[in-house]
């Protein structure tokens, strides 16, 4: 069987100059997208997973239904064993190769596509780009750069497809402090955005 293909960057071309880039950056960085642009490549999975100098480029994805966010638990069967039992607000999805021809539509490209295999999600949908996140801090984090997008749901039928490895439901933004402890990392760093930026009721 074909390993999986993904979208890699060397960390040198991403931060010169012994720059860093930890936490949670809201907005267009234009520099940095030009460098994921211009400077990535595609590897093996298997091949990345545990290089530090490569950054492996992920779509993370905070679901919402109005007031509410999809909040869900990978279980003991999930492929992530660094995350079993942690509670995430973002689904996270590798970027693959595809015949498209803009950088932006690589990603919108690979965006649908990890809804479609993560979650039942009725049409139509809306995404925004939030930003960016980085976490230098953990194993999983050193590997991997986020590209936060906010998935507006048009109803609350949102159900996950592989019920043996992941558990979600929407709870309101308001109760999102009370999971604090058990978040992982990225989620964790986008808190403080999601809370301040709340959701509509309506």
């Amino acid at each position: 069987m074909q390993s999986e293909q993904v979208l890699v960057v060397p960390r040198r071309f991403l931060f010169r100059d012994g720059e860093e880039l930890q936490g949670f950056f809201p907005g267009e960085n234009r520099v940095l997208l030009e460098k994921i642009a211009t400077g990535g490549f595609y590897e093996p999975r298997f091949k990345v997973e545990d290089d530090p100098e490569l950054k492996q480029i992920i779509t993370y994805l905070v679901i919402r239904f109005r007031g509410f966010v999809f909040i869900y638990q990978r279980l003991k069967a999930s492929m992530e064993k660094r995350l079993v039992s942690k509670y995430s607000i973002g689904l996270g999805g590798h970027i693959n190769p595809c015949p498209v021809r803009s950088f932006e539509s690589l990603i919108l490209n690979n965006l649908h596509r990890e809804l479609k295999e993560e979650v039942y999600l009725e049409q139509p949908y809306s995404c925004e780009f939030l930003g960016v996140v980085n976490d230098e801090t953990t194993m999983v984090g050193r590997h991997h750069l986020g590209l936060v997008y906010l998935i507006s749901a048009s109803s609350p039928q949102i159900r996950v497809r592989e019920k043996e490895k992941i558990s979600g439901r929407l709870i309101p933004v308001s109760e999102l402090e009370s999971y604090r402890e058990e978040l992982e990392s990225w989620s964790l760093l986008l808190v403080p955005k999601i809370i301040r930026v709340g959701f509509h009721q309506a």
